[in-house]
């Protein structure tokens, strides 16, 4: 059962938007792919190096910003701007990550929230370059070239997005089942002992969190030539928060966690739309109550009903996921 899932999983997500010509349900399902993406990246992080960062919204938001402004200054084809996004949000990955990964404990998690902070402040406050709160409107679709194959409904954006958090899920799959991967679970669960085996801990957390934040800065792009409009909003800690509980309350270091938390966000989003800023405390309370009570994530659940999951992570040792 477990062999086959995967496969039947994404067949059932690409026959999903052909069940309805509901627009909205669309939205609904790019916006689950969108975090699904972003979630499994950070689960990179959180999950597979036992590193807890506040920082991973702001690689969304330098992705986005990359589309928005290259879009506006330069025409350039929208493929081109999700490379570029990636490439400049992994260069700000690898510059904070050189610094920060070097410290072990909590401090690490106050570091990136300092940069989520200044990063935050800058698009802010640079209004010549970002338009400030008023953030970039009209933002081109996303195409191969020009008006060439563009995007410009919910349903294509649903498959371009469906692709890449499959492409994503599948590189995770292989590098776990790879010597790199073990050498991030063993840097994971023992970094003084995997560092006496021979295994650069350092760099195995630098390589995943520049990894990590290139895939953001690619979901961020989605984002901007999605939505067309791009706020400083997108760093707030509110999108922190949110990937956080996706990622724990659907299971860390696993594949199918992420997306599941994913789309029981976007669920509980519009569930409970009516209750307006009561949602964030539902959301607190579910995320405690993860904690509490399914520490693997609802994947884990899986291997109670079934007898086979994949193995969930156990806190980091080095205190930097506790």
């Amino acid at each position: 059962m477990g062999r086959y899932f995967p496969l039947v999983a994404v067949a059932v997500a690409i026959v999903l938007p052909l069940l309805t010509t509901n627009t909205y349900f669309h939205h609904l399902l790019v916006l689950w792919m969108l975090f699904s993406l972003l979630a499994l990246s950070l689960n990179v992080i959180i999950g597979y190096i036992g590193e807890l960062s506040f920082g991973h919204a702001a690689f969304f938001g330098i992705g986005a910003y990359v589309a928005a402004i290259l879009g506006m200054h330069t025409g350039l084809p929208g493929v081109v701007e999700l490379i570029l996004a990636a490439v400049i949000a992994g260069a700000f990955g690898f510059a904070i990550g050189y610094v920060a990964l070097r410290i072990v404990g909590p401090q690490f998690a106050i570091l990136t929230l300092g940069f989520g902070s200044i990063i935050y402040t800058i698009t802010n406050y640079w209004v010549d370059l970002t338009r400030g709160p008023m953030g970039i409107s009209n933002i081109q679709p996303l195409s191969v070239s020009g008006d060439f194959l563009a995007l410009t409904g919910a349903r294509g954006y649903y498959y371009v997005t469906l692709f890449f958090v499959v492409a994503f899920a599948y590189a995770c799959y292989a590098l776990m089942s790879s010597r790199t991967g073990r050498a991030f679970i063993a840097t994971r669960e023992n970094a003084p002992l995997a560092s006496s085996l021979g295994i650069d801990v350092f760099r195995m957390k630098l390589l995943g969190f520049v990894v990590a934040t290139a895939v953001a800065g690619v979901g961020g792009a989605l984002y901007a030539h999605y939505l067309t409009v791009v706020t400083p909003d997108v760093m707030s800690l509110q999108y922190m928060a949110a990937l956080i509980i996706m990622v724990i309350v659907g299971g860390r270091g696993t594949i199918a966690g992420p997306i599941i938390g994913a789309l029981i966000y976007v669920g509980l989003l519009e569930a409970l739309r009516a209750v307006g800023p009561m949602r964030l405390v539902i959301f607190a309370a579910l995320l405690t109550l993860s904690v509490i009570f399914l520490p693997g994530g609802i994947v884990s659940l899986w291997k109670r009903w079934f007898g086979e999951s994949e193995a969930a992570p156990r806190p980091a040792e080095e205190g930097g996921a506790s």
